[in-house]
């Protein structure tokens, strides 16, 4: 019994730890630390918006699908670098992160299983001068052991 009562603690630990955003540890990879097999089935997330942007404007893309917990978005260039920067627009459920530069990530903020998000807007920012190809991706985490990693994505032409 008692094993069972020291497992169940850890487990809550786990899940409830990160409710305040994903990690650095994650910054590399978009693996969430939950210590759970990753979701290898197609994601039930998307990524909706334009598919093109200018390089001296603001884009606004929203995460969304079924209801989920936790998420973290990063724009990537064609050599896999983070690129850009996030603006936060729903700061309820929302915030930055600094991985290789200034507010480069966005995660989640408060995340609670009694109101899961129900989808996320939110605006990017291209390096200055920047053209060519950027893919969105997302970890999306529909529970603490339910999630993909990397595998909701958007490619974005930085014109």
């Amino acid at each position: 019994m008692f094993r069972l009562v020291v497992l169940a603690a850890c487990l809550a630990i786990s899940v409830h730890a990160y409710s305040d955003g994903a990690p650095k540890a994650a910054c590399r990879d978009l693996t969430p630390q939950h210590g759970a097999k990753l979701q290898t089935a197609k994601p039930p997330y998307s990524f909706s918006g334009p598919s093109h942007v200018r390089n001296d404007q603001k884009l606004t893309l929203t995460l969304g699908g079924d209801e989920f917990l936790g998420f973290m978005i990063q724009a990537r260039d064609g050599q896999n670098r983070v690129v850009g920067q996030f603006t936060v627009v729903d700061d309820a459920h929302s915030q930055t992160l600094d991985c290789s530069s200034k507010d480069d990530t966005l995660t989640h903020l408060k995340a609670k299983k009694e109101s899961p998000i129900q989808g996320i807007t939110f605006e990017w920012t291209p390096p200055a001068g920047y053209k060519g190809n950027v893919k969105f991706m997302a970890t999306v985490v529909q529970t603490g052991f339910v999630y993909w990693v990397g595998r909701v994505t958007k490619d974005i032409d930085v014109e």
